[in-house]
Parts: structure tokens; C-alpha cells; sequence
């Protein structure tokens, strides 16, 4: 009678953890890029032409350069989801072949440094519409932002782990050292 409990409590701890697995990797890898509604963009743009104090005239182009940046990386974020997708069943093969894994990363890599030049130009676009105080917290944002403390900051966690921590552990370090 323990025998089978034992062996009920084991199965049923089993389905549990692949449930979990298979919910993680779903939500990772195949769950839909949640677009912004539009308004969560008109607030958004709101919040930044109040942080920047952008006039009707910036906005416009700004927003202007916005929608055609969106147009040009979006082919490039459908191609890294298909890659993506292509990775996966290349790892759910029964024997993955790592040339193929290695390549697939490789091109990854080559879409998200296409991706991230065309941000960085659409960047210095949307510096040349700005003046020298406004570009300064335009800047300013963007890079909070590449840090990963941009908008929902804080939702991932830092835990124990986080900025603070290091802060104070940076200051022992130096401590040590003298």
C-alpha cells in the first residue's frame, strides 16, 4: 500500500514538473510577441513628450520615423521567430545535428545585430529633431532603457542578486582591497 502512494506521489510530481517545463518553454519560445494596444502607445508617447517637453511638431516626426523603424525591423523579428522556431525542433530531434544548431545561431546573431543597427539609426534620426537639452534626456532614457530599466522596470526581479546588492558588494570588494 506505501509502495503505490509512494509511486502515485512520484507520477504525480513528475506530470507536475513537465507541465511546468512545457509551460516555461511555451511561454519562451512560442507564445506570441504581445503587441502594445494603442493605449498603451498613446501613453507611451504621452509620457515621453512630457519627459522630453517634445512640441507637436517633434512629435509628429518622431512618431513618424517610429512607424517606419517598426516597418523595417519587422521582417527581420518574423525571420529570428522562424529561426527560433527552427531551432527548437532542430534541439526536439532525437539526435540534433550541432552543425545545424550552430548555424541557425549564428544567423540569430546576424538578424539581431541588423535589428540593433537599425535601432541605433533610428536613434540618431530621432536625436536630429531634438534640441541639445532634449536629446540629453532622450539619451538619457534610451540608455535606462538598454539597461533593462526602461519601462516595467522591476517586473523581472533582481532578488538578492540585484543592483543593490552589487552596489554594497562593490563597496566591500573596495574595502578589501585597501
Amino acid at each position: 500500500m506505501k509502495k503505490r502512494i509512494l509511486i502515485l506521489a512520484i507520477v504525480l510530481l513528475c506530470v507536475i514538473n513537465i507541465t511546468a517545463l512545457a509551460t516555461l518553454s511555451f511561454n519562451r519560445w512560442f507564445r506570441p510577441q504581445q503587441t502594445e494596444t494603442a493605449a498603451e502607445l498613446t501613453e507611451a508617447w504621452d509620457t515621453l513628450q512630457i519627459q522630453i517637453a517634445l512640441g507637436p511638431h517633434q512629435m509628429q516626426r518622431m512618431q513618424g520615423l517610429r512607424f517606419s523603424y517598426e516597418n523595417e525591423v519587422e521582417s527581420l523579428r518574423q525571420q529570428m521567430l522562424e529561426k527560433r522556431n527552427g531551432l527548437m525542433d532542430e534541439v526536439r530531434n532525437p539526435s540534433p545535428n550541432m552543425n545545424r544548431i550552430d548555424k541557425i545561431v549564428d544567423e540569430l546573431s546576424k538578424l539581431q545585430a541588423e535589428v540593433e543597427k537599425k535601432t541605433i539609426r533610428n536613434l540618431i534620426k530621432d536625436k536630429e529633431i531634438l534640441t541639445p537639452g532634449q536629446q540629453e534626456r532622450y539619451l538619457s532614457l534610451f540608455e535606462r532603457h538598454m539597461h533593462g530599466q526602461g519601462r516595467g522596470y522591476g517586473r523581472r526581479g533582481y532578488g538578492g542578486r540585484g543592483p543593490r546588492w552589487l552596489r554594497g558588494r562593490q563597496k566591500v570588494i573596495d574595502t578589501n582591497r585597501k
